[in-house]
């Protein structure tokens, strides 16, 4: 009896960690990305990690990777922790991961990240209206990237290289510390409405 009080928790384990692999390897994505950034000047960027907004799309929230506030502009970047080679296209619906015979089909990064762009536009440019909001997408881990149509797809270190290469000021320095605070406040931090954000993009990829 007692081996299969052992072989049944390791079954439970084991669904466990299926269930959880996604969501733990995507969060090991968003951290290394997360450290990437601190190479950029931070008394000139301002990084925001996990953003979850209020959203006029079709969810009632938006959950951002990273948000970077500079004098240049404002960037939305969306985090994506596949390896392999990655093939795409800019105008495409469905992007295709390859690991040897391997083949995964999965959504337009570019495309999710437009609504995060949209998230903040609505919150920032009715009062800043000269701040520019880009959207970038990161690969940390992938192995080759095959991405056509767009120049705003990279790994990690990439991205850093094309925030950076943006150097003409659009905002003053005062404006740019306001709308960090402004996206700081606006950040949802109740608990309970990260859950029920999470359970609906549970349920859309059904």
């Amino acid at each position: 009896m007692g081996i299969w009080i052992f072989v049944i928790i390791g079954i439970i384990v084991l669904i466990w960690f299926k269930l959880k692999l996604p969501f733990l390897i995507g969060r090991m994505g968003e951290k290394f990305v997360s450290r990437k950034l601190l190479e950029l000047d931070q008394t000139r960027y301002r990084i925001l990690n996990d953003l979850l907004l209020p959203s006029q799309g079709n969810s009632v929230t938006t959950q951002i990777d990273h948000v970077i506030v500079s004098n240049f502009g404002i960037f939305c970047i969306e985090t994506k922790a596949y390896k392999g080679w990655i093939f795409g296209n800019a105008n495409q619906d469905q992007w295709t991961q390859v690991i040897f015979k391997f083949k995964k089909r999965f959504y337009n990064p570019l495309r999710q990240n437009y609504a995060h762009i949209k998230a903040v536009e609505e919150l920032v440019n009715p009062i800043f209206p000269n701040a520019r909001v880009y959207g970038f997408v990161a690969f940390p881990h992938a192995d080759k990237l095959k991405i056509s149509g767009t120049d705003s797809v990279g790994h990690a270190r990439d991205v850093v290289a094309k925030i950076s290469s943006l150097q003409i000021p659009i905002i003053s320095d005062a404006e740019r510390d306001k709308i960090y605070e402004l996206l700081t406040n606006a950040d949802i931090k109740d608990k309970a409405q990260r859950k029920e954000h999470n359970r609906n993009v549970r349920a859309l990829k059904k």
